[in-house]
């Protein structure tokens, strides 16, 4: 090949190593594309495996009970912003005009979709704002296969003491409630989700009982 360009003319000659070194360019920029590509498939897949670790964990890290615990009736909504985790979805705060209360609803982020709502009483002034904490909500639609009701009843006997009803008289709604100080009552409610197969709301409540004086709950033993 070197003999028969040699014998070329000067012209030819530069023409044909021209085409040999674009040839050679061109077969190392395809080289490099396909060496990056692969670079760039591998790392967006490490960066999805880390996404989906990281949100598994954090809906295994979620524990309502252990949250709910934190926060106590008569809690200043200053105090319960200070509880609550930065990486949580909170909606604008509501006025509810019939009720007369500040709501507060807080997403969880995960696949587990749990739910929490604040209510907050308010000064009769003209300026009205968020004062004291006055009912809790916490729920989350989940399989009854992950967490039967007698399940969640051991766990929150174990954060707040026996509770002091449970029932468990209707195969689609069941109920427990527990004393959690202060006059205030935390209830939790378990239901099958109409058509919803194996799926149940659990739904964990805690305000003041206003029956407190006089409750006619006794201890399950």
């Amino acid at each position: 090949m070197l003999q028969q360009s040699l014998r070329l003319p000067l012209t030819k000659r530069a023409r044909l190593v021209k085409v040999e070194v674009m040839y050679k360019t061109n077969r190392f920029l395809a080289m490099v594309i396909a060496a990056l590509l692969v670079i760039s498939t591998a790392a967006s897949a490490q960066v999805n495996k880390q996404s989906d670790s990281k949100t598994a964990r954090r809906d295994e890290s979620f524990n309502p009970v252990e949250f709910i615990k934190q926060f106590k009736i008569g809690m200043s909504y200053n105090e319960v912003q200070e509880l609550l985790p930065k990486d949580f979805d909170q909606d604008i705060l509501s006025y509810i005009t019939t009720d007369e209360v500040f709501m507060l609803s807080v997403d969880v982020p995960g696949q587990a979709g749990w739910n929490i709502s604040f209510k907050f009483d308010t000064l009769d002034a003209p300026m009205r704002r968020p004062e004291q904490l006055i009912e809790m909500s916490c729920s989350a639609a989940l399989t009854s296969r992950s967490e039967s009701f007698d399940s969640i009843v051991q766990k929150v006997t174990a954060a707040f003491g026996e509770p002091i009803k449970v029932e468990r008289t209707e195969d689609k709604f069941k109920q427990a409630g527990w004393r959690v100080g202060s006059g205030s009552v935390l209830t939790l409610e378990y239901s099958l989700e109409p058509n919803g197969g194996n799926t149940v709301s659990v739904e964990f409540t805690i305000k003041k009982n206003p029956r407190r004086d006089s409750t006619g709950f006794k201890a399950v033993a």
